[in-house]
């Protein structure tokens, strides 16, 4: 005696659970990514809010992935994750190029420096990621 059995796999129905906005893996993954972006503006350093303010989200399906990204547009925030000077990549005081001197203001005094060790990381948005994911996070070498 034999038996058969056949199955029909609705391929739209589970495209739309994994990848359409309203499926269970983007609300997830959507979920985790607006969880990491609320930690991320606890954490960031805050001088005046402006780096907080400019923590961003979004959700993309990239071939047969869903991937949640928190990130901020601002030019310097990559220096206050990784740092500067010594503390940063380069591992070296931070020194003018086309000058004798560097020169910013400090409280509202201008200052001349010939160098400057930098800044050191704060890496809030690994720390957040960290804190926030449901899933085992491992910092990759920059």
């Amino acid at each position: 005696m034999s038996v058969s059995i056949r199955v029909d796999w609705d391929e739209a129905a589970i495209h739309r659970l994994l990848y359409a906005p309203s499926g269970l893996v983007h609300r997830k993954v959507s979920d985790v990514t607006e969880t990491v972006a609320d930690r991320c503006r606890v954490l960031a350093p805050n001088r005046d809010g402006t780096l907080r303010a400019s923590i961003k989200t979004a959700v993309r399906v990239s071939g047969t992935k869903v991937v949640g990204h928190v990130y901020s547009d601002l030019d310097y925030s990559v220096y206050v994750q990784r740092g500067t000077g010594l503390y940063g990549p380069i591992g070296r005081p931070i020194r003018p190029r086309r000058s004798r001197f560097l020169v910013f203001d400090v409280g509202g005094q201008t200052v001349f420096a010939r160098e400057v060790r930098g800044t050191p990381p704060q890496p809030f948005m690994l720390e957040a990621l960290r804190a926030g994911s449901p899933w085992p996070v491992v910092a990759l070498p920059a």
